[in-house]
Formats: structure tokens, C-alpha cells, sequence
């Protein structure tokens, strides 16, 4: 894996543009943009406070940034320099910023869930949807781009309106069966909206756009009940975490289950198990010094099954204890699907669906997980943070799995999120206050083999 010198950032404000060409990056009150690949400053904006947000537009041409302290708004071109807007929301405040998929619309949220406001680019003029339940969840944009769902609470008692994106009509408001919703998706397809309640019970609804219930769904009456949810990319499955440490799939036909994934600390045979390793504390060196320096410190060693996944004890006096799946992604394909249990933070679990596999991949690390991200071009390559100065990779096959540890040549550097360009050949990897790109090569996953205990690749 190559790596690029360190540069400034903020905040961990650092956006790749949607086509790949730029780099946006916070450094405090500026906002630079650099070429995606050499790192060169193209543009240099000032904004009149600290930056606490940043998001291009979907067609890569405007940029945004947010200053909540002020409620202030801030849009530039990278295409024409002498174009700029700036939106102040007032006494209401500013608490979320987002694009429309037209990128000529933001969606400004203000404080307290009181309204929307929809700030037009082009008329300067604005419109308003009154109080949605959530700032940071409850509304999504169908993948076309057409049409806008947004959860809303009114007389206690909870509902969907979905908006026309081209004059922001609204189509159909319908409530929901839900105690007490707590977010929604779109499929991918653009057929279903699911909707599933908070954590004090257990379920979740799908309907179609005009509101008809398609089906609802509850696995047990009894206990902590939805954590998170994800959809399938082909819409095809339904994948739910709970707080029962398991993912249950359900399939678009019966929305009934049809895998079901337990997340247990003790795995059975068969099981494939990746463990990191540092050597300077598992080990004793016995190799002379010259080869001591060229050796990886850290990397990972395939163990043998059965083995105990490291477990934490949930604080049964805090709320919303970690506990359960909280985290769930499938790759671009919908083949492999990623999840962590947050009561065993430092672990990875990789399910195949296709075809389907009882048995999981498993790779453990020394530190809790931070962020796990799919490439979003070759769909079986998976990276993985621990908040430390190591990127984690894998690459995922049916016929095998392989992993490596690449340590960043970099001192006082610890990767606190990453994110993959949109091309899938570079990672920006983000410090306190700092940045760099990284950029893997195939040899980054090597294959080895032998009886020595240095695996990183194993077949069925």
C-alpha cells in the first residue's frame, strides 16, 4: 500500500466529490479542494466560522458547507469562482444540511424538529414541510431521485409523507403501525418503504409508496428488539440486527425470514478465524536485527476453531447498552454482508448469501472497530478501522477469504475514520488533524501457505 505525505484537516471533514475528481477538506474556517489523485489545491474558500459540515452536490459541481454555531450556510462552484450563495435560517437555527439529487435544492433542518426548509439555487426561493420527527434519520430520497419519505409525529401518533422532488408537492401521507418509529429506508428498487420501531419493541413494517401495508413483521414479544436495518441492493432481502445478537433476513416474497445469523462468542467447527497479532508482544524475535526491520509487526493469523470471540459485559445501568448487531452492510453485489455485534466491539462478521453459508468468516482485532466499509467497485475487498495506525484489509471470496494488516508509515498517526474514493483506488484515512491518502495494490493481500501459523488466506 502506497501513502501520500499528511496534510490539515478538521473534524475528520474530508469528502471525496461523487465523481472522484476532488477532495473537499475542512481546516477550520476554509474549505480546500484538492485534486483527487495528486492532492493539489484547486480552490481555497473562506467561510465566516469554524466548519462543522461539508457534502458536495451529487453532480460533483457545488460544495456546502455548515456552520451550526452561526445557522449559516455556505455553497461554492468548483466550476465557476465567482458563484457563491449563503443561507442564514435565523432564530430557527441549523442543525442538518443535505442535497437533494437535482443538486440545485438544500434541505436545511432546523433546531428542535420544527421544519425543513427547502432553499432553492436557482429561484432563491424556499418552501417549508413542518415538523419531522427526526434530524438525523426518518427521511430518505428514493434512488431515482424522484420522490422524498419523511417520517413525521402529529398528535402522537406517527406517519409517512412522501414529496414530489420536481415542486415538492406532497403525494401521500398515511400513518404508520408503530408505537413510536424510529427511522426509514427506501429499497433500493423504489417499491418498498420499511419503517420499524425503537428499540422497546420489535417491529418493523414495509409498505408501498401509496401507503398500503405490504407486510409487518415481529420476531419475539418480549426484550430489546430492533438495533439496525439494511436493505439488500438487489431489494431482494430485508436484513434486520437485534438486540438478541442475531440478523434475520427477510425475503421480499413472505417477508418471513429466510436465513437467520447468530452472533455467539463461541464458534463451532468449521468456522474461518482471523486474529491479529502484534509481534513484538506475542512473539520473541529470534531473526537478526535486519530482518526484525523488514518483518510487519502486525498482521493476522488464521487460528483454528473451536475459539471464543472476546466479549463485553453490558452496563445494565446505562441506556442503550451495547448490546446486539448495530452495524450492517452488504457489499455492492449483495453477496456478502458485514456486521459487528457491539457487545463484542472488536470483532468482523462476514455472512455469504450466495449461495448461502452457515458458516461465517470471523476476524478478531485487538482494538474495538470503528468503521467497516465495502469498496464500492470491487465488491469482495473490505477495509476495516480500530483507531489505531494500522488499515485492515480483506478480500472476500466464496472459495476463500484473505487479509492483511498494513501498518501507516506515519508517527503519532491513528485512523479515526476512512472513507474509499468513488473510484475504489484510494482511501482517505483521517486523524485528529490530520489526513492521507492511501492507495492498495494486490500485493497488499498476500497469500501464503504452510503449517507455520502465519496464514492469511484459507479455502473451503
Amino acid at each position: 500500500m502506497d501513502f501520500t505525505e499528511l496534510y490539515k484537516q478538521s473534524s475528520n471533514l474530508c469528502r471525496f466529490s461523487p465523481d472522484g475528481l476532488f477532495l473537499a477538506i475542512a481546516v477550520q474556517y476554509r474549505v480546500v479542494i484538492r485534486d483527487a489523485d495528486t492532492l493539489q489545491i484547486l480552490h481555497l474558500f473562506t467561510c465566516t466560522d469554524t466548519v462543522q459540515f461539508i457534502e458536495w452536490s451529487p453532480d460533483s459541481e457545488l460544495v456546502c458547507c455548515a456552520s451550526f454555531k452561526l445557522g449559516a450556510i455556505q455553497v461554492w462552484s468548483v466550476k465557476n469562482e465567482d458563484w457563491t450563495a449563503k443561507i442564514e435560517e435565523g432564530v430557527a437555527g441549523c442543525v442538518g444540511v443535505r442535497w437533494t439529487p437535482d443538486s440545485r435544492h438544500l434541505l436545511s433542518f432546523s433546531d428542535y424538529e420544527l421544519r425543513i426548509t427547502i432553499w432553492s439555487l436557482v429561484t432563491k426561493e424556499a418552501c417549508y414541510i413542518q415538523y419531522p420527527k427526526y434530524v438525523d434519520r426518518g427521511h430518505c430520497f428514493r434512488k431515482d431521485g424522484r420522490y422524498f419519505a419523511l417520517a413525521e409525529r402529529n398528535d402522537c401518533k406517527d406517519y409517512i409523507s412522501v414529496y414530489d422532488c420536481e415542486d415538492w408537492s406532497l403525494l401521500k401521507r398515511f400513518p404508520t403501525e408503530t408505537a413510536d418509529l424510529t427511522d426509514i429506508a427506501w429499497s433500493p428498487d423504489g417499491q418498498y418503504l420499511a419503517a420499524w420501531e425503537t428499540i422497546l419493541d420489535y417491529k418493523v413494517c414495509v409498505y408501498h409508496p401509496d401507503g398500503r401495508l405490504a407486510a409487518s413483521y415481529s420476531a419475539y414479544d418480549s426484550g430489546l428488539g430492533i438495533k439496525s436495518v439494511s436493505w439488500s441492493p438487489s431489494s431482494q432481502f430485508l436484513a434486520i440486527g437485534s438486540y438478541d445478537q442475531k440478523i434475520r433476513l427477510l425475503n421480499h416474497l413472505t417477508w418471513n425470514p429466510i436465513l437467520q445469523y447468530s452472533h455467539s462468542k463461541d464458534l463451532g467447527e468449521g468456522v474461518t478465524i482471523f486474529i491479529e497479532r502484534d509481534s513484538t508482544v506475542d512473539e520473541v524475535p529470534s531473526a537478526p536485527w535486519s530482518q526484525q526491520l523488514s518483518m510487519p509487526r502486525i498482521k493476522y493469523e488464521l487460528v483454528d476453531s473451536p475459539h471464543k470471540v472476546q466479549e463485553i459485559r453490558p452496563d445494565p445501568d446505562k441506556p442503550n447498552p451495547k448490546l446486539g448487531i448495530g452495524f450492517l452492510a452488504f457489499n455492492p453485489t449483495g453477496q456478502f454482508l458485514a456486521a459487528r455485534n457491539d457487545n463484542q466491539p472488536t470483532t468482523v462478521w462476514i455472512h455469504t448469501l450466495h449461495p448461502p453459508s452457515p458458516r461465517p468468516v470471523v476476524i478478531e482485532h485487538r482494538s474495538p472497530v470503528r468503521q467497516v466499509k465495502w469498496n464500492p467497485v470491487t465488491p469482495n475487498r473490505l477495509a476495516i478501522c480500530c483507531g489505531n495506525g494500522v488499515v485492515y484489509l480483506a478480500e472476500v471470496n466464496v472459495d476463500g477469504t484473505a487479509c492483511d494488516a498494513v501498518e501507516i508509515p506515519a508517527v503519532n498517526f491513528s485512523v479515526q475514520s476512512f472513507a474509499w474514493s468513488p473510484d475504489g483506488k484510494s482511501l482517505a484515512l483521517m486523524d485528529k488533524d490530520k489526513f492521507c491518502l492511501a492507495f492498495p495494490v494486490d500485493e497488499d493481500i498476500e497469500e501464503t501457505t504452510g503449517d507455520t501459523g502465519d496464514h492469511r488466506q484459507v479455502t473451503d
